[in-house]
């Protein structure tokens, strides 16, 4: 038995005919793209930059390889060629050319989407790009409600391993993974480097929702740090890694300097971590680590749909932080992951005295995301309240 996961960005596509010429659907690998261009355009020809030979031909004639298809078409990993998105900018604008005509898909989502905003820089409305995340948690309610919170940790978001009850949950992530070192690891830097490469991964891993201290991964691995630095824009151009700055003040320098690198996935750094299964998580020093790292991705997804979007910080001192800084329409959210159903009242405290350092006029709300089945206020006495939610809960705090 299998199921049909239902995504959220389906409903984009409800009325083809207010479609773009060219739809840009990119995201990181084995999130769904190539399945939902499938169901979505059932009846585009498919073809795939994968195969080297197609891919030779739209690097060195991208005229040429454009005019031997035959549209309606779905190009498949175009990442492989991203110069193909300006020859096909110029493609459209001289002709008239009917709604999602072009559907390119791709696992380079930075990358491409800046190719895409260049290339039809002159008209825009001529290509739409859509990003596809791993699944949400709403998603994953939808489609498997049986599962616990754990389960969730350790399966991620990627869909295959939601869609059929019986996956192999730890081969599925070691051949991810070997993918993952053996197609985003720099050409100029691959000879003898895939060992470094698999450890720097794993060690970023490890250091998931940390502040991020690229010399101390370099001396850890033994490369040099411009090799730490390209490895890391590597990882978070593939979309398996974000950064998060810290909270800039209207005025003044922000406390803290270091971004916070987070894995976008749970079920990956939890398979480069080594935690195979429950009771691993139990045991493991970095379950709050990872239930932290799953807040993140919930947040930034959020805010990626907010309308105007907004970018995700933190707050840091000397002396305290808050994980996550929210700005919404009107004020700034903080917000804490905590792997417990009940906070303690240090955190409560924490995040009272950072909501007064910020200013209390300049904070909406402040939250507390934990593995409570019931949300509630908690308070110190005459303080302000500090609310208790679940991943459930996320949506309202950007109402």
């Amino acid at each position: 038995m299998s199921y049909l996961i239902a995504r959220s960005l389906a409903s984009k596509f409800m009325t083809p005919t207010e479609l773009p010429p060219a739809l840009l659907l990119n995201g990181p690998r084995a999130t769904g793209k190539t399945h939902l261009a499938q169901i979505l355009f059932p009846v585009h020809r498919h073809t795939s930059l994968a195969l080297p030979s197609e891919a030779v031909r739209a690097l060195l004639d991208p005229a040429a390889f454009l005019a031997s298809l035959s549209p309606p078409v779905v190009i498949d990993d175009v990442h492989l060629a991203p110069r193909l998105i300006h020859h096909l900018a110029r493609e459209i604008a001289s002709r008239p050319t009917p709604p999602a005509h072009y559907v390119l898909v791709g696992s380079r989502p930075i990358t491409l989407a800046a190719a895409a905003i260049a290339a039809f820089a002159d008209d825009p409305t001529r290509c739409r790009v859509l990003q596809l995340t791993g699944l949400s948690h709403a998603e994953v309610s939808a489609a498997r409600p049986d599962l616990s919170l754990a389960g969730r940790l350790l399966r991620g978001g990627f869909p295959a391993v939601y869609a059929d009850p019986a996956a192999d949950v730890t081969e599925f992530m070691r051949q991810l993974i070997a993918e993952h070192l053996a197609h985003e690891l720099p050409l100029q830097l691959r000879v003898d480097s895939v060992h470094d490469y698999e450890r720097f991964t794993r060690a970023l891993a490890q250091r998931s929702g940390r502040p991020l201290n690229k010399a101390e991964l370099a001396r850890e691995i033994g490369i040099a740090g411009s090799t730490a630095a390209i490895w890391l824009d590597t990882l978070v151009d593939a979309g398996v890694v974000s950064l998060v700055r810290p909270w800039q003040p209207p005025q003044g320098k922000p406390p803290a300097k270091a971004p916070k690198a987070y894995f976008l996935d749970t079920g990956l750094c939890a398979a480069l971590l080594g935690i195979r299964d429950e009771q691993d998580l139990a045991d493991s020093p970095h379950a709050a680590m990872l239930w932290e790292t799953c807040v993140h991705g919930e947040l930034r997804r959020l805010l990626a749909a907010a309308a105007p979007q907004a970018e995700l910080a933190f707050w840091r001192d000397r002396t305290k932080e808050a994980d996550f800084l929210l700005p919404t329409k009107h004020d700034l959210v903080l917000v804490d992951a905590s792997w417990s159903e009940f906070p303690s009242s240090a955190a409560i405290f924490r995040l009272t005295r950072i909501r007064d350092t910020i200013g209390a006029d300049e904070v909406a709300a402040v939250a507390i995301v934990c593995r409570t089945l019931h949300s509630q206020s908690l308070r110190e006495p005459a303080g302000p309240a500090v609310e208790t939610i679940g991943l459930d809960d996320l949506p309202g705090l950007l109402a």
